[in-house]
């Protein structure tokens, strides 16, 4: 694609002396915690989604006030037939107003912004499967082999990867890798350098108690940006991440069935495939089709994954999140029929280290035959692994 994808994004100044208030209690914030939080993002982006101009952002939270006091939205908050209107979500916000301009002039307690307002590419997936994802630093011979994946089982003919600050390689040497490699499908790179935020559960820990999901915005955020900026109108979108690969126990494609589906939406589970492998493989030099065994020793399942079709049925107040689309009735129904398998060699270990150094013992590994028949129907089974 040759679209030149900007993003009109705001952010407090240090000088203001202003920043987002934090929605966890201080007794629950780990050491990390004051580094990983976003403070300063007002918005992520503003952009037209048919009609409307949307501001969107994390929670305004106590930014809120003062957005609605300022020069430039004051006016369009009027109690009596107001031209703006706020999305309030559980990990982010919209401003959503009627605007004809090309820019936008906001000025009051958290700054003056001069916005230029950026334009609706929902052409660009306009009738088409497109996968989406958030990544950062994965080898693009991964990102590669997980397109091709999804070209060949599924037939996905759209990809849309929001970068979130890989230093590993430049936007413009993936975005010319993925084009060169892909030139039949729909291609954008959007670059998203924003703070992924702290985690919660035990990895945000706080003398072993447990802390909520409550500050990590960037990848929702993601999600609302490409649901709304570059998604209305495909035909189905499937959200999954780079070391995860959805299978039907039917050999039937994720896409076609949410689509002739009644909800126009499937979610499904998933179960981990180890790192151990026959071929020796090594984080550096791995491929998805090195793996292809369950651990039997493994106890932890993995959440959910979704894949919907972006129309009328699905109104914009529901959620698309990482895991869910909150506010949809069908969001606790786990399909029978697919399941993704979640790579653990494909990763930097950005977590935690992911990866079996144990040569893989037939009375504890089994290979999953569906993943073969898959990487075997789709060419990237490696050879190695295969002649086994």
């Amino acid at each position: 694609m040759d679209e030149t994808i900007s993003l009109s994004a705001c952010h407090v100044a240090e000088d203001r002396g202003i920043v987002r208030q934090s929605p966890r209690p201080e007794n629950l914030r780990n050491a990390a915690y004051a580094a990983q939080f976003d403070w300063r993002t007002i918005f992520y982006d503003v952009y037209r989604s048919g009609p409307e101009v949307v501001l969107q952002g994390p929670p305004f939270l106590n930014f809120l006030p003062m957005l609605k006091a300022a020069e430039g939205l004051r006016s369009k908050f009027r109690p009596l037939w107001p031209k703006a209107r706020l999305v309030d979500r559980s990990k982010g916000c919209e401003i959503r107003l009627r605007h004809d301009g090309d820019t936008l002039l906001l000025d009051g307690a958290l700054g003056r912004f001069d916005i230029t307002v950026q334009p609706d590419l929902s052409h660009l997936f306009a009738g088409r499967r497109v996968i989406h994802t958030l990544s950062r630093n994965n080898d693009i011979r991964w990102i590669k082999d997980w397109i091709a994946f999804y070209a060949a089982i599924h037939g996905a003919d759209g990809v849309l990867l929001y970068d979130n600050g890989s230093t590993a390689y430049t936007l413009g040497e993936l975005r010319a890798a993925l084009e060169q490699a892909f030139p039949d499908m729909a291609v954008a790179v959007v670059d998203w350098p924003f703070i992924y935020g702290p985690q919660g559960g035990l990895a945000g820990a706080v003398d072993a108690r447990e802390t909520p999901w409550d500050s990590d915005y960037c990848q929702t955020g993601s999600l609302q940006h490409a649901r709304f900026r570059f998604l209305r109108r495909a035909r189905s979108v499937l959200n999954v991440d780079i070391d995860e690969l959805v299978l039907s126990s039917r050999e039937r494609s994720i896409f076609a069935e949410t689509e002739a589906s009644k909800a126009g939406f499937i979610k499904f589970g998933g179960a981990w495939i180890s790192s151990a492998n026959h071929r020796a493989a090594t984080p550096e030099d791995c491929r998805h089709g090195d793996f292809l065994l369950r651990d039997r020793e493994e106890q932890e399942t993995c959440p959910p994954k979704w894949c919907i079709v972006p129309d009328a049925r699905h109104d914009a107040k529901y959620t698309w999140s990482v895991h869910n689309v909150f506010g949809s009735p069908h969001n606790r129904t786990l399909s029978p029929e697919f399941a993704y398998r979640h790579m653990k060699g494909i990763s930097n270990s950005w977590k935690y280290d992911r990866w079996e150094r144990a040569s893989p013992d037939p009375a504890r590994f089994v290979e999953d035959p569906d993943l073969r028949a898959a990487f075997e129907r789709s060419g990237l089974i490696v050879a190695e692994a295969a002649a086994r």
